[in-house]
């Protein structure tokens, strides 16, 4: 039998973390071109802020839900370092968001953010391989 919240929360965390990395991908890009406008805090802090909320709460209901149906041996592991890979990219985006942070600092913490989410995609993509 399908579950429907199941499916709703993992779209809600894809959906979550595309929007989130996708913004960083795309900031880091403009930071390059040097097109980056000054703040990005009028436009981007609310969506942020929603991805993040949205990415932790559903990332913390699949994982309850998988911790029931047992799981492999380095699962823990590797979900450790991607949830603390995680933290660091919400820590750091609000803190990019602010308007006090001076550009040059956005452009530092822009290619940090985008090696970590790069991380995420890629432990998430072991996560998923070591069963559904």
């Amino acid at each position: 039998m399908i579950d429907p919240i199941a499916y709703l929360v993992r779209f809600l965390h894809i959906g979550s973390a595309v929007s989130l990395l996708g913004g960083i991908f795309y900031a880091w890009n403009l930071t390059k071109a040097g097109k980056l406008p000054g703040s990005p805090a009028d436009g981007f802090q609310p969506s942020m802020l929603i991805s993040v909320g949205l990415l932790l709460a559903s990332g913390l209901y699949q994982l309850m839900n998988r911790m029931s149906g047992g799981v492999p041996k380095f699962y823990h592991m590797i979900f450790g370092i991607k949830f603390l890979l995680f933290l660091h990219i919400a820590a750091v985006s609000i803190i990019l968001v602010k308007p006090q942070t001076t550009p040059e600092k956005r452009a530092r913490l822009l290619t940090g953010l985008v090696y970590s989410g790069l991380g995420v995609l890629l432990l998430g993509t072991a996560l998923r391989s070591l069963g559904a």
